[in-house]
């Protein structure tokens, strides 16, 4: 739920303002606008634009954050109503290691353990979790139908390994590497897999200083293959047994 009727209630109570007054202000029924005060319903999206222009409010600030009294007193010619900004506030800004900046974030997090230093990317996810985003720069998990190739971009949780469970694919940062893997874990360590079975994979002691995001969301920089091979059989046998029955 956005922030729009806790900071019209805000407004109206700064500025004096009845229900009724601010309703006729955006031809607006007084029960409408209750609703929205309420939380029992969302403004449309012209509603949206008026309000935040008539107030020199962004867009951006009023569904996203409790508006202060200086924005509110502040005037700022400069608010557009451009439909876009509704787009930008339903996006997560997340902190994004590529294949140019993968190196320093490695030196560094060790040490700062912070996002600080690293670009953003806005992306369609919900939460207040502790999210990076990676891009892919090698292959993993193409057997099986599974695959993330270079370029596309995960979006990871961190996450402690007693949180994690066998099977997680999750971002790794251990001995100065930062890895895509699945997550396993035996009598001696962590075993980091590159495919479902353990021909290929790395070991590493409990006692190592290792990091580890879960992988939670994919972007894929290809159209995504929709059908697997279990599925193309099961259409064939269904074509053939169709097939029969009408003979």
């Amino acid at each position: 739920m956005s922030f729009f009727g806790k900071n019209i209630k805000k407004i109206r109570a700064i500025k004096g303002l009845s229900q009724q007054n601010f309703a006729e202000l955006f031809s607006l029924k007084r029960a409408t606008l209750g609703a929205y005060e309420e939380g029992r319903s969302e403004p449309k999206i012209d509603t949206i634009i008026k309000v935040a222009n008539y107030f020199s409010i962004s867009i951006d600030d009023f569904l996203t954050k409790e508006v202060t009294v200086n924005q509110l007193l502040r005037f700022n010619g400069g608010i557009t109503t451009d439909i876009n900004q509704i787009v930008k506030a339903s996006l997560k800004e997340i902190p994004f290691v590529n294949s140019l900046n993968s190196k320093l974030f490695v030196e560094n997090f060790k040490t700062s353990q912070s996002y600080s230093a690293l670009p953003t990317i806005r992306v369609p996810v919900e939460g207040n979790l502790d999210f990076l985003a990676f891009m892919v720069t090698d292959l993993f998990m193409v057997s099986d139908e599974e695959a993330l190739f270079p370029n596309d971009v995960v979006i990871g949780e961190s996450r402690d390994s007693n949180a994690l469970i066998q099977g997680d694919v999750v971002v790794v940062l251990v001995n100065h590497e930062l890895l895509i893997r699945r997550y396993t874990i035996s009598d001696k360590g962590y075993k980091l897999l590159t495919d479902h079975t353990h021909i290929s994979s790395i070991d590493i002691s409990f006692d190592a200083a290792i990091y580890f995001w879960k992988v939670s969301f994919v972007f894929l920089k290809r159209y995504p293959k929709f059908t697997s091979k279990l599925a193309v059989k099961i259409n064939e046998l269904d074509t053939k047994l169709t097939q029969l029955l009408s003979k």
